[in-house]
């Protein structure tokens, strides 16, 4: 992002985020539709910058969790929670059920998988006895 934009970008992406600092569609679209009508000088890198930011947010507050086996409410709250309180910032879950795993959970958070599966514990084994 070009320096000089930097701040501006900073609070655009500021002001598409809800209280708990969630991004919201509405709120980019506010956004976009004030930018749309003052037209400031380098908008288009404006533009460019802003929508980089706002991906690398969403990317942030998303959270794919898949589980061997359906959860309860209570442990996806309680996993959502201990990631807020790792990442210092709020999230959204995506929970899915993943059969292959067989049993155990399977955390994406951003580029970093944390795996802890009977799949995984398998595949190392197998690795193992064959090297």
């Amino acid at each position: 992002m070009l320096f000089r934009y930097k701040s501006l970008v900073h609070e655009l992406v500021k002001r598409s985020a809800n209280e708990d600092g969630v991004i919201e569609m509405s709120l980019v679209q506010q956004v976009l539709s004030s930018l749309r009508e003052c037209q400031p000088a380098g908008h288009r890198e404006i533009l460019k910058a802003y929508f980089f930011e706002i991906r690398k947010t969403l990317r942030q507050q998303l959270v794919e969790v898949e589980f061997g086996c359906q959860p309860n409410e209570s442990l996806i709250s309680s996993l959502k929670n201990k990631l807020e309180e790792i990442t210092s910032h709020s999230i959204e879950l995506q929970v899915s059920q993943n059969d292959q795993l067989i049993a155990g959970y399977r955390i994406r958070l951003v580029d970093d998988v944390f795996e802890d599966s009977i799949q995984s514990r398998l595949s190392k084994l197998s690795q193992s006895l064959t090297s």
